[in-house]
């Protein structure tokens, strides 16, 4: 799209080369804008494009197409530039075709207005403040009854190619929480290391040993767990810490579900 405007500006540039007005296009970094002199016969304001990153928040998100007359009509929020950009926006009858895609994303191709609406609506059900197992199957309901909006979800997977699901690409993407992520993974292989903050030879021994879920884990004492390849006094018992600390957070599931 920043190439398509400049394509435009670059030919008023030439049409108006005999004119003694200044035309360029320039960066602020305070506004976070790339505001135009001289092409007032183009340009109608600012307008507002997001980073569309599942990290960025929903309301920079929503406010994608934001019209402003000029730079201080810019919101506070907006003018941090890890969430998106300011453009010059052209007159409708100069505006040229748009694809209205997200560009440079995590999740490249996808119609703008449907990543917004999924992964806001996602993450709105995500921060309820309900346990994990009743935002998955939130979220699970609002999949099936937009089967449109699946197609964001497959890209973002792809994008995000080390996590088997969405859930996990909110948890450790969005909204980090040990809570969240021992109940919803205490049974599941492949989270010994993230769960129990442990190293990939402990985890190899642990594995080899038949202990493959966090849930084995936890029965081990301290004597057993210092037979492990890798593990000695200290390492013994900052497990057993992490152990009691997935107890604790199970229990406390238990009593707010």
């Amino acid at each position: 799209m920043f190439r398509k405007i400049l394509s435009l500006f670059g030919s008023s540039r030439s049409q108006a080369h005999n004119e003694s007005q200044d035309l360029t296009i320039k960066s602020n970094e305070t506004t976070n804008s790339y505001s135009s002199s001289g092409f007032g016969d183009v340009v109608d304001g600012l307008q507002f494009s997001p980073t569309f990153q599942i990290r960025t928040p929903c309301k920079i998100l929503r406010a994608n197409g934001m019209h402003v007359a000029n730079e201080a009509q810019i919101p506070d929020y907006l003018r941090e530039q890890q969430h998106g950009i300011w453009l010059p926006k052209v007159k409708q009858k100069y505006s040229l075709d748009d694809d209205n895609d997200v560009g440079a994303s995590d999740a490249s191709g996808s119609n703008r207005d449907d990543y917004i609406t999924f992964v806001c609506s996602i993450k709105d059900i995500y921060s309820e403040n309900i346990s994990i197992f009743e935002r998955v199957k939130l979220i699970d309901t609002f999949k099936a009854d937009h089967p449109e909006l699946l197609y964001v979800e497959d890209k973002l997977l792809a994008y995000y190619n080390n996590y088997d699901s969405i859930i996990d690409i909110l948890m450790f993407n969005v909204d980090f929480s040990f809570e969240d992520l021992a109940n919803f993974h205490y049974r599941d292989e492949g989270y010994l290391r993230p769960i129990l903050g442990i190293n990939s030879r402990v985890e190899k021994s642990l594995i080899s040993l038949g202990y493959k879920v966090v849930e084995d884990v936890t029965h081990l004492t301290k004597d057993q767990l210092m037979e492990l390849d890798g593990v000695g006094n200290k390492s013994a018992e900052k497990i057993l810490e992490k152990i009691a600390e997935v107890k604790s957070a199970i229990r406390l599931n238990a009593l707010t579900a």
